[in-house]
Protein backbone atom coordinates (compact mmCIF):
# COMPACT_ATOMS: atom_id res chain seq x y z
CA UNK A 1 0.00 0.00 0.00
CA UNK A 2 2.89 2.05 0.65
CA UNK A 3 6.18 2.66 -0.41
CA UNK A 4 8.90 5.42 -0.76
CA UNK A 5 10.26 7.05 -3.97
CA UNK A 6 12.56 9.37 -2.89
CA UNK A 7 15.29 9.68 0.36
CA UNK A 8 16.58 12.72 1.24
CA UNK A 9 18.68 11.72 3.17
CA UNK A 10 16.87 10.02 5.87
CA UNK A 11 12.81 9.22 6.40
CA UNK A 12 11.46 11.51 8.50
CA UNK A 13 9.03 9.03 10.27
CA UNK A 14 11.21 7.53 12.21
CA UNK A 15 12.56 8.21 15.06
CA UNK A 16 14.95 11.22 15.30
CA UNK A 17 18.59 9.70 15.98
CA UNK A 18 20.60 11.28 18.32
CA UNK A 19 24.25 12.83 18.25
CA UNK A 20 26.59 13.89 21.29
CA UNK A 21 23.69 13.95 23.14
CA UNK A 22 21.32 15.90 21.39
CA UNK A 23 18.17 14.89 19.66
CA UNK A 24 18.33 16.34 15.87
CA UNK A 25 15.36 18.55 15.21
CA UNK A 26 12.58 16.85 13.08
CA UNK A 27 12.29 17.57 9.40
CA UNK A 28 8.95 18.14 7.27
CA UNK A 29 7.50 15.46 5.46
CA UNK A 30 5.88 15.29 1.99
CA UNK A 31 3.26 12.20 1.20
CA UNK A 32 2.07 11.74 -2.08
CA UNK A 33 -1.45 10.04 -2.41
CA UNK A 34 -1.58 8.14 -5.72
CA UNK A 35 -4.64 6.64 -6.31
CA UNK A 36 -7.32 8.41 -8.61
CA UNK A 37 -10.51 8.11 -6.50
CA UNK A 38 -12.49 10.34 -8.81
CA UNK A 39 -11.67 12.42 -11.79
CA UNK A 40 -12.05 11.80 -15.66
CA UNK A 41 -8.81 10.22 -16.24
CA UNK A 42 -5.91 9.23 -14.81
CA UNK A 43 -3.25 11.42 -15.64
CA UNK A 44 -2.89 12.87 -12.07
CA UNK A 45 -0.84 9.74 -10.49
CA UNK A 46 2.32 11.39 -12.60
CA UNK A 47 1.77 14.75 -11.84
CA UNK A 48 1.39 13.91 -8.19
CA UNK A 49 4.72 12.12 -7.79
CA UNK A 50 6.91 14.72 -10.12
CA UNK A 51 4.97 17.43 -7.48
CA UNK A 52 5.84 15.03 -4.10
CA UNK A 53 9.53 14.96 -5.53
CA UNK A 54 9.81 18.60 -6.20
CA UNK A 55 8.58 19.01 -2.96
CA UNK A 56 11.25 16.60 -1.37
CA UNK A 57 13.85 18.15 -2.75
CA UNK A 58 12.99 21.31 -1.51
CA UNK A 59 12.31 20.90 1.70
CA UNK A 60 14.87 17.82 1.90
CA UNK A 61 12.27 15.19 2.72
CA UNK A 62 11.92 11.62 2.12
CA UNK A 63 8.70 11.21 0.14
CA UNK A 64 6.20 8.42 1.33
CA UNK A 65 3.76 7.19 -0.88
CA UNK A 66 0.18 5.62 -0.45
CA UNK A 67 -2.03 3.63 -2.71
CA UNK A 68 -1.02 1.60 -5.50
CA UNK A 69 -1.69 4.17 -7.76
CA UNK A 70 -4.68 2.07 -9.48
CA UNK A 71 -6.72 3.10 -12.56
CA UNK A 72 -9.96 5.08 -11.99
CA UNK A 73 -12.86 3.65 -13.71
CA UNK A 74 -14.67 7.07 -14.85
CA UNK A 75 -17.92 5.66 -14.42
CA UNK A 76 -17.22 4.82 -11.04
CA UNK A 77 -19.87 6.94 -8.74
CA UNK A 78 -19.18 8.38 -5.29
CA UNK A 79 -20.60 5.21 -3.03
CA UNK A 80 -18.44 3.06 -5.13
CA UNK A 81 -15.17 4.78 -5.07
CA UNK A 82 -15.55 5.68 -2.01
CA UNK A 83 -15.49 2.39 -0.98
CA UNK A 84 -12.83 1.18 -3.13
CA UNK A 85 -10.34 3.57 -1.72
CA UNK A 86 -11.33 3.35 1.75
CA UNK A 87 -8.34 1.09 2.76
CA UNK A 88 -5.93 4.21 0.99
CA UNK A 89 -7.70 6.92 2.44
CA UNK A 90 -7.73 5.31 6.21
CA UNK A 91 -3.82 5.19 5.72
CA UNK A 92 -3.93 8.48 4.51
CA UNK A 93 -5.74 9.50 7.34
CA UNK A 94 -2.87 7.86 9.88
CA UNK A 95 -0.30 9.49 7.85
CA UNK A 96 -1.68 13.06 7.94
CA UNK A 97 -1.93 12.35 12.01
CA UNK A 98 1.35 10.94 12.70
CA UNK A 99 2.76 13.82 10.46
CA UNK A 100 1.35 16.39 12.67
CA UNK A 101 2.53 14.52 15.53
CA UNK A 102 6.51 14.49 15.03
CA UNK A 103 7.23 17.31 11.83
CA UNK A 104 7.02 20.88 12.10
CA UNK A 105 5.83 20.97 8.78
CA UNK A 106 3.40 18.27 6.59
CA UNK A 107 2.94 18.12 2.77
CA UNK A 108 0.67 16.46 0.88
CA UNK A 109 0.14 15.85 -3.04
CA UNK A 110 -3.26 14.51 -4.06
CA UNK A 111 -4.20 13.14 -7.26
CA UNK A 112 -7.91 14.40 -6.72
CA UNK A 113 -8.94 16.67 -4.37
CA UNK A 114 -11.69 13.93 -2.76
CA UNK A 115 -8.35 12.60 -0.99
CA UNK A 116 -9.13 15.62 1.26
CA UNK A 117 -11.75 13.34 2.84
CA UNK A 118 -9.41 11.90 4.87
CA UNK A 119 -6.30 14.63 5.63
CA UNK A 120 -8.59 17.74 6.60
CA UNK A 121 -10.63 15.70 9.57
CA UNK A 122 -6.61 14.51 10.72
CA UNK A 123 -6.24 17.92 10.58
CA UNK A 124 -9.61 19.29 12.48
CA UNK A 125 -8.68 16.90 15.11
CA UNK A 126 -5.05 17.96 16.06
CA UNK A 127 -5.67 21.74 15.55
CA UNK A 128 -9.12 22.64 15.92
CA UNK A 129 -9.13 26.21 15.81
CA UNK A 130 -6.92 25.60 12.49
CA UNK A 131 -8.13 27.95 9.85
CA UNK A 132 -7.93 25.75 6.36
CA UNK A 133 -7.94 28.46 3.50
CA UNK A 134 -9.25 26.11 0.41
CA UNK A 135 -8.01 27.32 -2.83
CA UNK A 136 -10.12 25.84 -5.72
CA UNK A 137 -12.30 26.69 -8.45
CA UNK A 138 -14.86 24.36 -6.93
CA UNK A 139 -15.76 25.10 -3.00
CA UNK A 140 -16.20 20.47 -3.39
CA UNK A 141 -19.18 21.39 -0.68
CA UNK A 142 -21.76 18.80 -2.53
CA UNK A 143 -23.77 15.68 -0.50
CA UNK A 144 -24.63 12.69 -1.85
CA UNK A 145 -28.39 14.62 -1.75
CA UNK A 146 -27.16 17.55 -3.79
CA UNK A 147 -24.50 15.94 -5.91
CA UNK A 148 -25.59 16.05 -10.39
CA UNK A 149 -22.22 14.20 -11.39
CA UNK A 150 -21.61 11.80 -8.51
CA UNK A 151 -18.02 13.03 -7.95
CA UNK A 152 -16.64 12.10 -5.05
CA UNK A 153 -14.26 15.16 -5.32
CA UNK A 154 -16.98 17.53 -5.10
CA UNK A 155 -18.41 16.77 -1.91
CA UNK A 156 -14.71 16.63 -0.47
CA UNK A 157 -14.99 19.43 1.79
CA UNK A 158 -18.80 18.76 2.23
CA UNK A 159 -17.97 15.27 4.04
CA UNK A 160 -14.71 16.71 5.71
CA UNK A 161 -16.69 19.45 7.53
CA UNK A 162 -19.72 17.06 8.61
CA UNK A 163 -22.40 17.53 5.72
CA UNK A 164 -22.49 14.28 5.13
CA UNK A 165 -20.97 11.23 6.41
CA UNK A 166 -17.81 9.78 4.54
CA UNK A 167 -16.63 7.42 7.01
CA UNK A 168 -13.42 9.44 7.48
CA UNK A 169 -14.26 12.00 10.00
CA UNK A 170 -16.42 15.42 9.57
CA UNK A 171 -14.72 17.57 12.53
CA UNK A 172 -13.14 20.33 9.99
CA UNK A 173 -15.79 23.63 11.45
CA UNK A 174 -17.61 25.39 8.78
CA UNK A 175 -16.46 28.32 10.38
CA UNK A 176 -12.90 27.42 10.29
CA UNK A 177 -13.33 27.05 6.38
CA UNK A 178 -12.01 30.14 4.15
CA UNK A 179 -12.69 29.69 0.47
CA UNK A 180 -10.02 31.45 -1.99
CA UNK A 181 -10.98 31.76 -5.90
CA UNK A 182 -14.02 29.83 -5.68
CA UNK A 183 -15.94 30.62 -8.75
CA UNK A 184 -17.61 27.46 -9.84
CA UNK A 185 -20.50 26.84 -7.40
CA UNK A 186 -23.68 25.34 -8.22
CA UNK A 187 -27.08 26.27 -6.27
CA UNK A 188 -26.76 23.99 -3.52
CA UNK A 189 -23.20 25.08 -2.83
CA UNK A 190 -24.20 28.42 -2.74
CA UNK A 191 -26.82 28.17 -0.27
CA UNK A 192 -24.38 26.30 1.88
CA UNK A 193 -21.88 29.41 1.98
CA UNK A 194 -24.53 31.92 2.71
CA UNK A 195 -25.87 30.31 5.27
CA UNK A 196 -23.21 29.13 7.15
CA UNK A 197 -19.53 30.47 8.48
CA UNK A 198 -17.71 29.93 5.54
CA UNK A 199 -15.53 32.60 4.79
CA UNK A 200 -15.70 32.85 0.88
CA UNK A 201 -13.22 36.01 0.03
CA UNK A 202 -12.86 36.85 -3.82
CA UNK A 203 -10.70 37.86 -6.24
CA UNK A 204 -9.92 41.17 -6.38
CA UNK A 205 -7.66 44.15 -4.63
CA UNK A 206 -8.99 43.50 -1.16
CA UNK A 207 -8.56 39.77 -1.08
CA UNK A 208 -4.95 39.98 0.70
CA UNK A 209 -6.18 42.37 3.09
CA UNK A 210 -9.63 40.07 3.76
CA UNK A 211 -7.80 37.28 4.13
CA UNK A 212 -4.90 38.65 6.24
CA UNK A 213 -7.20 39.93 8.91
CA UNK A 214 -9.26 36.98 8.49
CA UNK A 215 -6.85 34.44 9.66
CA UNK A 216 -4.81 36.26 11.93
CA UNK A 217 -3.15 34.92 14.62
CA UNK A 218 -4.10 31.48 13.96
CA UNK A 219 -2.79 28.12 12.63
CA UNK A 220 -3.28 27.88 9.01
CA UNK A 221 -3.16 24.64 6.94
CA UNK A 222 -3.67 25.47 2.82
CA UNK A 223 -5.35 23.44 0.37
CA UNK A 224 -4.39 24.19 -3.28
CA UNK A 225 -6.04 22.90 -6.41
CA UNK A 226 -4.65 23.69 -9.41
CA UNK A 227 -7.92 24.48 -10.94
CA UNK A 228 -8.13 27.88 -8.82
CA UNK A 229 -5.62 29.05 -11.82
CA UNK A 230 -6.19 30.86 -15.03
CA UNK A 231 -6.72 27.91 -17.47
CA UNK A 232 -3.52 27.56 -19.56
CA UNK A 233 -1.51 28.18 -17.02
CA UNK A 234 -0.70 24.21 -15.68
CA UNK A 235 -2.55 20.93 -17.14
CA UNK A 236 -5.83 20.52 -14.82
CA UNK A 237 -8.94 18.44 -15.25
CA UNK A 238 -11.46 21.37 -15.22
CA UNK A 239 -10.33 24.71 -17.11
CA UNK A 240 -12.33 27.26 -15.48
CA UNK A 241 -12.36 30.82 -16.56
CA UNK A 242 -11.25 33.70 -14.32
CA UNK A 243 -8.79 32.11 -12.27
CA UNK A 244 -6.12 33.14 -10.36
CA UNK A 245 -2.55 34.60 -11.82
CA UNK A 246 0.83 33.23 -10.76
CA UNK A 247 1.27 36.44 -9.33
CA UNK A 248 -1.45 36.57 -7.27
CA UNK A 249 -0.99 32.84 -5.98
CA UNK A 250 2.60 33.85 -5.18
CA UNK A 251 1.17 37.27 -3.20
CA UNK A 252 -1.44 34.76 -1.28
CA UNK A 253 1.49 32.58 -0.08
CA UNK A 254 3.29 35.83 0.94
CA UNK A 255 0.62 37.09 3.16
CA UNK A 256 -0.52 33.23 4.17
CA UNK A 257 3.06 32.82 5.33
CA UNK A 258 2.93 35.52 7.79
CA UNK A 259 1.26 33.01 10.01
CA UNK A 260 1.45 29.70 11.77
CA UNK A 261 1.39 27.41 8.54
CA UNK A 262 1.31 23.76 9.40
CA UNK A 263 1.03 22.25 6.16
CA UNK A 264 0.41 22.29 2.67
CA UNK A 265 -1.65 19.99 0.13
CA UNK A 266 -1.84 20.13 -3.43
CA UNK A 267 -4.24 18.74 -5.66
CA UNK A 268 -5.66 18.51 -9.57
CA UNK A 269 -2.36 18.58 -10.88
CA UNK A 270 -2.47 16.64 -14.21
CA UNK A 271 0.49 15.29 -16.21
CA UNK A 272 1.16 17.02 -19.40
CA UNK A 273 3.19 14.58 -22.03
CA UNK A 274 4.75 17.68 -23.30
CA UNK A 275 6.40 18.74 -20.68
CA UNK A 276 9.38 16.85 -20.67
CA UNK A 277 11.19 18.79 -17.92
CA UNK A 278 8.09 18.28 -15.19
CA UNK A 279 7.94 22.64 -14.89
CA UNK A 280 4.18 22.42 -14.05
CA UNK A 281 5.39 20.77 -10.64
CA UNK A 282 8.12 23.15 -10.61
CA UNK A 283 6.06 26.62 -10.95
CA UNK A 284 3.38 25.03 -8.73
CA UNK A 285 6.34 24.43 -6.14
CA UNK A 286 7.50 28.02 -6.99
CA UNK A 287 4.54 29.36 -6.80
CA UNK A 288 3.82 28.47 -2.86
CA UNK A 289 7.48 28.47 -2.06
CA UNK A 290 6.42 31.67 0.50
CA UNK A 291 4.42 28.94 2.72
CA UNK A 292 7.47 26.41 2.87
CA UNK A 293 10.19 26.42 5.35
CA UNK A 294 13.29 27.17 5.52
CA UNK A 295 15.48 23.85 5.88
Amino acid sequence: MSTVVDQVPANPLAPAPHESGRTKPARPTVTAFVDAVSGHNDRARRATIDLAKALGRRLEATVGVIGEGTEHTPSLGWRAALHEARAELDALAETTEHSLRSAPFSAFCLTRNAAALATLPAIARAYPDAAIVWMGAHPCLHTPATTRTGDLSGMALGGATGLWKSGHGGELALSNVVLLGARDLDQAERNIIANSPIRNIPAGPRMQEELAATIAGRYVFVHFSADVLQPGIVLTDYQIANGLTIDTVAATARTLAGERVIGLQVSELEHDPTDRFNTSAQLVVEMLAPLLPRV
